[in-house]
């Protein structure tokens, strides 16, 4: 399964916010830390708003920050909020074949999903190697 360049900003961005938890910031801000331009982090965060991984505040002292600790927000959550939940087997067990198809499709999707379920926006914070702001080339994309 390959991931959309939006859930890699996405991740991106909610490690950004991870790193500077528990404080808010604006989000004309995180573009040169992240690297991902302000019209693209201003829908991701909308979405990742919507799905309740972010809090977000108007005015003079809002901003945007995780909705919850680091340690609580695991990666398969983001990449949910952004890639399709459902197994893409997009046919019924028409033969003997298709079903084996449709057991090792649903086998291959979920097995996708579980080490993103297993690691945190705090997990991958510790594992990362420099300190401060986590740009496209402290995380390249393989």
């Amino acid at each position: 399964m390959w991931l959309n360049q939006r859930t890699i900003d996405a991740i991106r961005l909610m490690l950004e916010l991870a790193r500077l938890w528990p404080d808010r910031t604006r989000a004309v801000d995180l573009p040169e830390s992240t690297g991902i331009t302000i019209m693209n982090i201003q829908k991701t965060i909308h979405a990742l708003a919507l799905a309740g991984l972010l809090e977000t505040q108007r005015g003079r002292s809002g901003g945007v920050r995780l909705a919850r600790q680091p340690a609580a927000i695991d990666i398969g959550e983001i990449v949910r909020a952004f890639e399709p939940t459902d197994c893409p087997v997009g046919f019924f067990a028409q033969s003997p074949s298709d079903a084996a198809i449709s057991r090792l499709l649903f086998k291959a999707h979920r097995g996708f999903f579980q080490p993103l379920e297993g690691a945190t926006l705090a997990d991958l914070l510790t594992a990362g190697t420099a300190p401060g702001p986590l740009s496209r080339e402290a995380l390249p994309v393989r």
